[in-house]
């Protein structure tokens, strides 16, 4: 389980540094940029036999998520909440390989987005429109697809060289 929250504390880290460093707007942004904590928690999550400690560590993440990068309170852990349910029912349907995990990533990112915008649009925030909500995810797909991939292959070494099928 060390590997998995290690993982995912890189990825909370990475959010902030790559926001920080990489040139990009809420009306311009990189091909290269994911939500790069919504990307490792759907990558660790076949690794876990027990839901209920993958949901722990969704659960914190989240709130440290809402708290730090959005400040809003419960807003995002929702969402991950939101995100769980969907990649669990996929993940009944779809085999655990390279490119389901970069599928439920994408689907992930997209219902990170479209939650948010609804969300956002129905207390009248009204931060952005329609048309930037699908370039902002359109944006995304480079940058989800190499971050997955990239996630993928380290924790299936690891697990492999730890001979770990599952977390109990």
């Amino acid at each position: 389980m060390s590997v998995a929250i290690i993982i995912v504390v890189i990825s909370f880290l990475l959010d902030a540094l790559i926001s920080n460093h990489i040139g990009y707007t809420l009306t311009d942004p990189s091909i290269f940029k994911t939500i790069f904590t919504i990307v490792s928690l759907v990558s660790i999550y076949p690794y876990f036999n027990n839901d209920k400690k993958y949901l722990y560590i969704l659960i914190i993440t989240g709130i440290l998520f809402d708290i730090i990068y959005t400040g809003t309170f419960l807003f995002v852990t929702l969402i991950f909440v939101i995100i769980y349910l969907v990649n669990k029912f996929l993940d009944f349907f779809l085999p655990f390989n390279l490119l389901n995990i970069n599928v439920l990533s994408i689907v992930s990112i997209y219902i990170y987005h479209i939650l948010s915008f609804m969300i956002l649009n129905l207390v009248k925030y009204n931060s952005y429109n329609i048309n930037l909500l699908f370039y902002i995810i359109v944006h995304s797909i480079i940058g989800t697809i190499m971050y997955t991939t990239v996630i993928y292959f380290i924790l299936r070494y690891i697990y492999n060289r730890l001979n770990i099928k599952q977390i109990k």
